[in-house]
């Protein structure tokens, strides 16, 4: 599997969890399109996105372009999700991301569940580590409405969203957990919110098809 797919330097990241360990010698990129984890996970929330964009803006934005990695490569490099201290070749990963951000400055960078997240915000200089077992879908949720709330267009923010508990056995927990209401819709709530971020931004953010 290839490390990474898109380029750098568009200004939306999204960043899965890991290469996926039965299928990483078949599949070509993270959160390839063959697999069904990223239909799960990004499909219907960029529907969602799409959709908004259009009926607001006529435009939607360009989806080949976003780049697109994986936490780490390997799942056996992945520490436990009680582990606050993690091993060095994971700290090395989280340098090497840190540097990447710091030399392409994407000021959108989606993060798909507990463990991505962890990973990308343990390159924020003011973040206090935390376990990946902590970030629960209600608390992912939480992050998900201060980090879209205090968006700023100057600075990279990492956006959390789900990884495949919303489309497991307590899927309708995670909904609500999420969003903090119980008739609310995931896909809809946090597709919106994004596209209100790209429509109120979009003539700083260079992502739209000609």
């Amino acid at each position: 599997m290839n490390k990474e797919t898109g380029k750098p330097s568009f200004p939306i990241w999204l960043i899965g969890d890991s290469n996926p360990k039965n299928w990483q010698d078949i599949l070509e990129y993270p959160l390839d399109s063959k697999h069904p984890a990223r239909h799960n996970i990004w499909t219907s929330v960029l529907e969602v996105i799409q959709r908004n964009l259009f009926e607001q803006c006529g435009k939607i934005f360009n989806v080949e372009s976003i780049y697109i990695r994986n936490a780490i490569e390997s799942p056996s490099s992945k520490p436990k999700g009680d582990t606050l201290d993690w091993n060095q070749t994971v700290i090395n990963k989280i340098e090497e991301f840190k540097d990447l951000i710091e030399l392409y400055k994407p000021p959108i960078i989606i993060t798909f569940g507990a463990f991505a997240f962890e990973f990308s915000r343990r390159t924020e200089s003011n973040s206090k580590n935390k376990n990946f077992g902590y970030w629960g879908a209600e608390k992912l949720g939480n992050e998900f409405r201060t980090r879209t709330d205090n968006f700023d267009i100057k600075t990279s923010n990492i956006i959390p969203l789900l990884h495949t508990s919303i489309s497991r056995g307590f899927f309708l927990e995670s909904h609500e957990y999420f969003t903090k209401s119980k008739t609310e819709n995931y896909f809809e709530y946090t597709g919106k919110i994004i596209a209100a971020l790209l429509l109120k931004h979009k003539n700083e953010l260079n992502i739209w098809y000609n």
